[in-house]
């Protein structure tokens, strides 16, 4: 095998409970998240030596700082009889600093690529240690679908899939940094109780989701006062008929579930703020 392609799917948080401040500066956390439809296109390559990058995104870094970068890195480190190095294409459809885990799952797809076109086993559990070294969204993108996630997030528990969801996704133009997000819910939010048992046990037995539970996030306040856009987003949500809308991790992206794939869809093909990113698309299972 030559050559590769890949999809790298997105991810929205259907819930983020922010428990602490543990010892080594990073929040105690506790998330379901969920893999869409909406997904990056990756092409991988095998060539003579080294690590390439090439982007359609002239934002996205090409170097050593990406996170495709250093997956791949760790890959031919862990298999260093390999003479050959990768060219890896990245086709970016997710915005960026969207909270959605673009890079993360770019480099989750990757160290999956890799395998594949290098025809080796991979060990997925040792790999989701290893990857947790680079961020902690990404040991979750290695197969993504519903899952609760605690610690930084790389703690993992697969959940029932919680089927099709239709469902849109608005990203202003405004980046939101994630330690400042955090930084700012440390000065303005107390840590409050969230009842996590419910959500999973709603989750676990297959049952329709009751979005009356504690589906929240906890950086809602903190990203909002960071990019005021966001409310926006949510009031024109409000009015169209969606069953839940709520943040993707620490922002700015917003997202509203439908009951159907029409509604969802002229929700999307009507929006009226022309600078926003707006995708439809559906929940996904692992993959």
């Amino acid at each position: 095998m030559r050559e590769l392609y890949l999809k790298a799917p997105a991810k929205i948080n259907l819930a983020l409970h922010v428990k602490g401040l543990r010892e080594d500066g990073f929040h105690e956390l506790q998330l379901i998240m969920q893999s869409i439809s909406l997904a990056d296109r990756i092409k991988l390559k095998k060539k003579s030596g080294g690590i390439i990058i090439k982007t359609s995104h002239t934002e996205l870094p090409t170097g050593k700082e990406n996170l495709a970068y250093q997956a791949a890195e760790i890959f031919f480190e862990q298999n260093p009889e390999l003479e050959q190095g990768v060219e890896i294409y990245i086709e970016k459809n997710i915005p960026i600093a969207a909270g959605m885990a673009g890079g993360s799952t770019d480099a989750a797809a990757v160290m999956r690529g890799l395998y594949q076109l290098f025809e080796l086993k991979a060990d997925f559990k040792k790999l989701r240690s290893d990857l947790e070294a680079i961020g902690s969204d990404v040991p979750y993108c290695l197969a993504g679908g519903t899952v609760y996630a605690a610690g930084r997030g790389e703690i993992l528990e697969s959940l029932p899939f919680i089927g099709e969801k239709y469902l849109v996704v608005v990203t202003p133009a405004f980046k939101i940094s994630t330690p400042a997000v955090y930084k700012l819910y440390d000065e303005i939010q107390g840590y409050r109780k969230f009842n996590f048992d419910l959500v999973l046990d709603n989750l676990q037995n297959d049952e329709k989701i009751d979005w009356s539970l504690d589906y929240k996030n906890d950086l809602k306040n903190a990203s909002e006062k960071i990019c005021p856009e966001i409310r926006e987003i949510k009031d024109i949500f409000k009015n169209t008929e969606a069953e839940f809308t709520m943040i993707s991790g620490s922002g700015p992206t917003v997202f509203s579930i439908y009951d159907s794939r029409e509604k969802a869809e002229k929700v999307a093909a009507g929006w009226p703020r022309k600078n926003d990113f707006v995708a439809a698309g559906k929940t996904i299972d692992s993959y």
